[in-house]
């Protein structure tokens, strides 16, 4: 960086009642050779085109007013680095030696300039003041470019003898360094917005071009409903040339029964100023009537009045038959398995009617338990089932003992397999807790709730019973304990423990869990 220690030799001072005519115009000429640098200057700035006219300018003027014939113009890049940009008779190895030095930083409030009379009396490098001379230069000025009172640069004046700047070229400098950075920040600034426009120009045609060319319907409407534009999927769609495009009406396509509810929903969603979400059935080209699902945002000036819909349309005529069709197959499968639940149920009646009437009540208790979680699923398409609603709807046979049972937990999703295995554990539970358990005198209680276990990747269920009768482990291991123990902890690839507790049953099961994020689907 060059410091410079500089020193200011005072200018005559001549009182004017000494003056004679010859002073009087050499003063005249030299006020009026600035005031022509400036001029030219300015005009020339005020026609520049680009920023490279701007800087042929300016060391046009710092040539010609500071009367030197070594100049150079230097702005701070990206990287906050003083970079040469513009030069007159610098060599480049001047320039490569001294890229960079500055004695400002990137942002430096309104720093004074800074004049150097001798660059072999400042306290700089010998690197730098050999170059320096070697360039044939011993006097330099450095003069700030600054954009609203911030350093965006400098430029450089160099003479080849020492000299000292007096006043008026200090002043004419600074104003010379002030026009430039007017003109610089207004150059900067229509670059920016050429560039900006560039890139939106840009961006508009690659937006033209993929709605043009998108697998779905895209449209614009004013704020009448009036078409502005119509991808070439929804000109195909209602077979529309773009010469007709503004007298196309699009409702005079929709389905009678549709048109009130579609309207409604497009009025009342504008209304709260919210995105428009609605289906309705819409005749096409061929005369047929299909089913479109349409998404809309509202457009808004900056006023707040309302400017049109720009939307997308959907076809899911085929989505809604195949849904229709799977809908129809969930039933027939439901009916046929509970035909088929019910038929087991009267073999189990015959079978068990002249031998053991609590085998045959527990194991309709079973089949129950089996066709509730199967209602379940069949209403969520077999896919997965709240474990939660699994729970509600398992244990509502309660009935006035349901209020002494408290049960809940985060939100999980069970795939159809372990939604049976589940049912058939908290039917075999909530039975013994009825006969045995907490529910059987009127004191106890009964808590199920299940949680995730951090950084295991599992579930956690607890069944446990208080307030009843005094446990007793049994003698022999039942068809509910085996079930529990061995057939569930198989069938969720987990574990499970049964525990006889003096205060009550307690049931332990682990499973593991494939999304621990809130809604996890457990097999």
């Amino acid at each position: 960086m060059l410091v410079a220690r500089t020193t200011q030799n005072e200018a005559e001072k001549v009182p004017p009642r000494k003056r004679d005519s010859a002073t009087s115009s050499s003063a005249s000429d030299d006020t009026a050779a600035p005031l022509e640098t400036l001029y030219r200057l300015t005009d020339r700035l005020y026609r520049a085109n680009g920023m490279e006219a701007v800087l042929a300018a300016a060391l046009d003027s710092i040539s010609e007013g500071l009367g030197c014939d070594k100049c150079s113009i230097l702005l701070f890049d990206a990287d906050g680095v003083m970079r040469f940009v513009a030069w007159r008779g610098l060599s480049e190895h001047y320039r490569k030696t001294l890229d960079g030095h500055t004695p400002w930083t990137p942002g430096t409030h309104d720093p004074p300039p800074i004049f150097v009379s001798d660059i072999l009396a400042t306290q700089e490098s010998e690197l730098v003041k050999q170059t320096v001379v070697a360039e044939d230069i011993r006097s330099l000025a450095f003069i700030p470019l600054t954009s609203q009172g911030r350093v965006i640069g400098k430029f450089m004046a160099y003479h080849r003898d020492v000299r000292s700047f007096d006043e008026p070229c200090r002043a004419l400098a600074v104003t010379i360094a002030r026009q430039l950075g007017f003109s610089l920040e207004r150059a900067t600034a229509e670059r920016a917005r050429l560039a900006a426009l560039g890139e939106l120009q840009e961006s508009e045609q690659r937006f033209r071009l993929m709605a043009e060319h998108a697998p779905v319907m895209i449209w614009m409407c004013d704020a009448e409903g009036r078409c502005l534009h119509l991808n070439q999927m929804l000109r195909r769609f209602w077979n529309v040339e773009d010469a007709d495009l503004s007298r196309f009406d699009w409702r005079t396509s929709m389905h009678p029964e549709d048109i009130e509810q579609v309207m409604a929903a497009m009025g009342g969603a504008l209304q709260r100023r919210e995105t428009v979400r609605v289906t309705g059935r819409y005749r096409n080209a061929e005369g047929a009537f299909r089913t479109l699902e349409t998404v809309a945002h509202p457009r808004f000036g900056a006023d707040g009045h309302f400017l049109g819909l720009t939307g997308v349309n959907t076809d899911i005529t085929e989505r809604e038959r195949a849904d229709a069709q799977r809908e129809l197959l969930l039933a027939e499968l439901n009916h046929r398995v509970k035909n088929t639940l019910a038929v087991v149920q009267g073999l189990a009646h015959q079978t068990f009617r002249k031998t053991d009437e609590r085998a045959r009540r527990a194991f309709e208790g079973r089949l129950l338990a089996l066709a509730t979680a199967h209602d379940l699923l069949t209403r969520s398409h077999w896919e997965t089932t709240s474990l939660a609603q699994l729970v509600h709807d398992t244990l509502q046979l309660a009935g006035a003992n349901r209020a002494r049972i408290t049960a809940g937990g985060p939100p999980v999703r069970l795939t159809p397999h372990a939604a049976l295995a589940i049912a058939l554990a908290l039917h075999e539970l909530f039975t013994n807790t009825l006969k045995y358990g907490a529910l059987s005198n009127d004191e106890g209680k009964v808590e199920l709730m299940w949680r995730y276990l951090e950084g295991h990747g599992k579930l956690h269920i607890e069944w446990r019973e208080r307030g009843g009768p005094p446990v007793v482990r049994p003698r022999r291991r039942g068809f509910g304990s085996l079930m529990l123990e061995r057939t569930l902890a198989r069938d969720l690839d987990g574990r499970v423990e049964l525990a006889f507790e003096p205060a009550g049953v307690v049931c332990s099961i682990e499973m593991p869990i494939s999304d621990p994020g809130g809604h996890a689907c457990l097999g």
